[in-house]
Order: C-alpha cells, then sequence, then structure tokens
C-alpha cells in the first residue's frame, strides 16, 4: 500500500496562523478605534458653547440685555453647562413666567421664555398675572395702563374674578373700571374711570351694580357737576353724593 503525503496537518497549521494573526489585527483595530473615540469625546467635552438663541414675545422683558447675560454667565463647553441652572437662573428675573432650556448640537443654547402677562396692580406694589397669580416686577415698566385691585393676602384670584364679571357687565354701557377695593369683611368698592366711587357691599354685587347701570341717567340729572360716590348697599334705593354736595338718598 502507497504512504499518502502529511497535508492535512500543514492546512490545520496555516489555518490556525491566519486567524491568529487576524484576530491580532482586529484586537489592534479596535485599541486604536478605542482610542480615537476618546479623543473625540474629549475635544467633544472641551468644545465651548458659542450661541446663545433666545425666543419668546417680549413685551417687557430687554431681550438683548438677557441674552448677553445668558452668554456672559453660561456660555461654556457643551456638556458642563447645566440646564436647570439656566433654568433657575431665568426664573429668578423680572417678567419671567415660563422657560425651556434645552442644548442643541453641536454648539448652541436654546432658551425658550414666556412672559408674565400682567391683568392688574396689586395693592400698589405687586401685580396679578391673568390666571390670578401674584408676582413682583417694576411698576415702572408697565407698557399698558392696568386697574388697581386692592385686597387682603389671599384674596388675588376672587379680586381679579370679580374685577372680570364687572368690567364685562359695565363695559356693555361704556363705563370702565380704574380701582377695585376688596376690604377685611368682603365688602366691595370699586372707583369707575370718571372718578365715581360705588359701594357695593358683600352680597348680590352684580345686581347691585346692574342697578347703578339702570338709574345712571336719573341721578345725571339731579346735578351737572355730576357723581362723586354711590352707595348701592340698601335694599330699596341708594344714597348719592354730588361733588357739590352732601349725600342724599334716592
Amino acid at each position: 500500500m502507497t504512504a499518502q503525503p502529511a497535508v492535512q496537518p500543514t492546512q490545520s497549521r496555516a489555518a490556525f496562523i491566519s486567524g491568529l494573526v487576524f484576530f491580532g489585527f482586529s484586537l489592534l483595530f479596535f485599541a486604536v478605534l478605542s482610542w480615537k473615540l476618546v479623543e473625540w469625546v474629549q475635544d467633544q467635552q472641551s468644545a465651548p458653547i458659542s450661541n446663545v438663541k433666545l425666543y419668546g414675545n417680549f413685551k417687557h422683558l430687554r431681550a438683548a440685555e438677557l441674552q448677553q447675560r445668558l452668554q456672559a454667565e453660561y456660555v461654556g463647553n457643551f456638556f458642563s453647562v447645566n440646564v436647570d441652572q439656566v433654568q433657575q437662573f431665568l426664573h429668578q428675573q423680572y417678567w419671567v413666567y415660563q422657560v425651556a432650556v434645552r442644548k442643541q448640537w453641536p454648539d448652541t443654547l436654546v432658551v425658550v421664555v414666556t412672559e408674565q402677562q400682567p391683568a392688574a396692580i396689586w395693592n400698589a406694589e405687586q401685580l396679578i398675572n391673568k390666571k390670578g397669580e401674584v408676582f413682583t416686577a417694576p411698576l415702572e415698566q408697565l407698557q399698558t395702563t392696568l386697574p388697581l385691585l386692592h385686597g387682603p393676602e389671599g384674596s388675588e384670584q376672587d379680586a381679579l374674578n370679580m374685577f372680570t364679571h364687572m368690567q364685562k357687565l359695565l363695559q356693555l354701557h361704556e363705563f370702565s373700571i380704574s380701582k377695585v377695593w376688596l376690604t377685611e369683611r368682603f365688602a366691595w368698592r370699586l372707583e369707575l374711570a370718571d372718578g365715581v366711587q360705588l359701594k357695593l357691599g358683600r352680597e348680590d354685587t352684580l345686581k347691585r351694580l346692574q342697578r347703578f347701570i339702570e338709574l345712571y341717567p336719573t341721578m345725571q340729572q339731579h346735578n351737572a357737576a355730576g357723581m362723586a360716590e354711590v352707595d348701592l348697599r340698601y335694599d330699596t334705593g341708594i344714597a348719592v353724593r354730588y361733588a357739590t354736595e352732601t349725600k342724599r338718598k334716592t
């Protein structure tokens, strides 16, 4: 019988060596790739935020000044900028109601600000927004003339709601409110834009206001100088004080 050459062991050895070389190159490739990835991440972590985009419908906030402050205080590298800190900073600014802050790759900080919408001046020092929430802001920065509401602490929402109802009723007859008072005993008093004061008491406030509207033409006829005060707290009739007279009941 003729002997066969030993080919199989030689082929197996060559395949093993080839596999070992491939494995070594693979390890080297992944090592280099990992090193490059670490370098890239480090570079990105040191990449500064170079742009702040500020969005909002600004009436009282000075957008240019606010953007400059954000640029000066919070622009740094992309990963170290703390979004929560930026939001906290913005909430401390006058006229800011809500904020949204996010990072936009690769170098931008996006800030969206919602301004407070003032509806009235509260107790001559603070403001009430359209949701009945009290906030503090410089009154001299107001862009429009607002009604003055006065009342005990905690009655802001009640005062704004009552003002809204009374104003809607009066506007139908071309009256306008300038001031509203809610006393400690929860009695209502208001002053119209022409200076006439109305005492409405604690009950049936809108009904008493309607009575004033109905009797207004008659009251005007009594004295051309005009009315100074109308007391509507009576079950029947009203008491009127004219600008040049003492109070009389009708």
